[in-house]
């Protein structure tokens, strides 16, 4: 296991303004703060840890993906679906206020470009709800052509119903191949975010060629990881894992990985994750 953080001071980042704090959708919000030297450090795919300031109700910070980073301007974003008190309380504050966080925590996407060794030529991105969150910064760099450019590259947003789509404006303006899926068909192709993934990876596509991401609730990882092993296909999730501090300390967010020699191993999410082998984990 990694050791958890031993330098508070790389992590901390103190209270820092918020700039804006918006309904993207249904009990949904985007939150910016200014925060010049988290925004310089975030990769694709780690999180943040929140926590209202001065007030122990709740007492715990809360785990929060990083939506977009902005090193020039020194913001950065992220995503949140309202669901308690925590929650609820952050969707109140406004532009001036001022929240305690500290970050950037886990490890991103780049594990999983890194474990191939060589780039993908197929790049599938399946997100559900506010899984979408992690792919935002991903597709930035990719279709800006800062990191791994030349992959063909699809994002597959699944939601309930169009209401609860967020933030899609901001991927369709990046220019990437978008395919929007819905249980009830309100808006995209009706269903899960499975039934679209044969028209986008034939079965013809050559295993080797590629690598799906994938982050959502946890039944839709299941799905996709199950999909993607009946064909061959390399798969890495994101875990919405809930955690408590973020730093690998608690033990509250741990989850199943298997080992080289046919074992299983407990792993934290914040610390060895979020990012793990889809192959690797343990769904049941």
């Amino acid at each position: 296991m990694k050791e958890c953080a031993s330098d508070w001071k790389e992590l901390w980042a103190g209270n820092h303004v918020i700039v804006s704090n918006e309904q993207v959708a249904s009990d949904t919000w985007k939150i910016a703060l200014d925060a010049p030297e988290l925004a310089s450090r975030a990769q694709a795919g780690q999180f943040l840890m929140l926590r209202l300031p001065e007030s122990a109700d709740p007492l715990l910070g809360r785990p929060f993906g990083i939506f977009n980073a902005d090193a020039e301007s020194g913001r950065l974003s992220a995503v949140y679906a309202v669901v308690g008190k925590g929650t609820r309380r952050l969707s109140q504050l406004r532009a001036g206020d001022r929240l305690e966080l500290w970050g950037p925590l886990g490890n991103g996407w780049s594990s999983a470009f890194e474990s191939r060794g060589t780039a993908p030529k197929r790049l599938v991105l399946v997100a559900g709800g506010v899984g979408c969150v992690p792919f935002y910064l991903l597709l930035k760099e990719i279709s800006s052509g800062a990191r791994y450019y030349g992959a063909d590259t699809t994002f597959v947003y699944g939601a309930r119903n169009e209401s609860r789509l967020c933030c899609l404006s901001d991927f369709k303006e990046l220019g990437v191949d978008v395919r929007v899926v819905t249980e009830d068909g309100s808006v995209g192709a009706r269903g899960f975010v499975t039934s679209v993934l044969p028209d986008i990876l034939p079965k013809e596509t050559p295993p080797s060629d590629v690598l799906v991401l994938a982050c959502g609730p946890t039944p839709m990882l299941r799905a996709v990881a199950s999909w993607t092993s009946d064909r061959g296909y390399a798969c890495w999730t994101s875990l919405e894992s809930p955690m408590s501090c973020g730093l690998g300390l608690c033990f509250g967010c741990v989850v199943e990985e298997l080992q080289d020699d046919g074992s299983w191993d407990y792993k934290r999410t914040c610390v060895d994750g979020p990012v793990f082998d889809a192959a690797r984990m343990k769904w049941d």
